[in-house]
């Protein structure tokens, strides 16, 4: 959608399209390093 698309443009964010498959490929993927990255800093919720 146009404005999405421009919305996202002002955001600093490219809109690309993908399947289902591979978007959650990548939130499997970003949730495991960001799990980390919080586990190796000791982040702990309040």
């Amino acid at each position: 959608m146009p404005a999405m698309r421009e919305r996202f443009a002002t955001e600093g964010a490219e809109a690309s399209g993908t399947s289902p498959d591979a978007f959650a490929a990548i939130i499997k993927n970003e949730v495991a390093k960001w799990a980390r990255v919080i586990r190796e800093a000791g982040i702990k919720p309040e």
